[in-house]
């Protein structure tokens, strides 16, 4: 029953943490290929892109929080079947405490997505309309918040990289 209970943790982890990865990738991509199309605002363009990265953002919060929920039931899985908690190496130790740490760093970054910079976005697209540019005060604006939720997903891809990176020191450091 303990490797059941480990071997389907370890694939619900597996996932999240495939789909947590490809979240800010895809989104880096968009965000990418949008840039080269300029300045202007684009209507359609920009609408359908900001309909995915709305969801894109809540979306990456939810598979962090399901890789902080399943990294933790590793060691329950064990204690709950042996009484005691795994003994590992302090190598282990430190990489399993840096995961941690980096796992609610991105938890905290994607929630500034979500409830700070994502509504700022939503309702400056709101107000434009598809036959007229809107002023260059408004657009600088949502140039620049486009920008600091560009620049907080390369953090967190990254952050996403180091945690890919440094899992099989779990594995394998016992």
């Amino acid at each position: 029953m303990e490797n059941a209970l480990y071997s389907a943790n370890l694939a619900i982890h597996m996932i999240a943490a495939v789909l947590c990865v490809a979240a800010p990738f895809y989104q880096l991509r968009w965000v990418k290929l949008r840039g080269k199309l300029g300045l202007p605002l684009i209507y359609p363009f920009d609408g359908v892109m900001e309909k995915v990265l709305h969801l894109q953002v809540r979306l990456c919060f939810f598979f962090i929080s399901v890789l902080i929920v399943t990294g933790f039931c590793f060691p329950l899985i064990h204690y709950a079947f042996h009484g005691q908690f795994m003994k590992i190496s302090p190598l282990a130790t430190y990489v399993f405490g840096a995961k941690v740490v980096l796992a609610f760093i991105g938890l905290l970054i994607n929630a500034h997505g979500i409830w700070i910079l994502d509504p700022q976005i939503q309702s400056t697209f709101e107000s434009f309309s598809p036959p007229e540019q809107p002023s260059d005060e408004i657009l600088n604006r949502f140039w620049k918040v486009r920008t600091a939720r560009k620049n907080l997903c390369r953090f967190c891809f990254g952050l996403a990289l180091i945690i890919v990176a440094i899992t099989p020191i779990l594995r394998f450091y016992k």
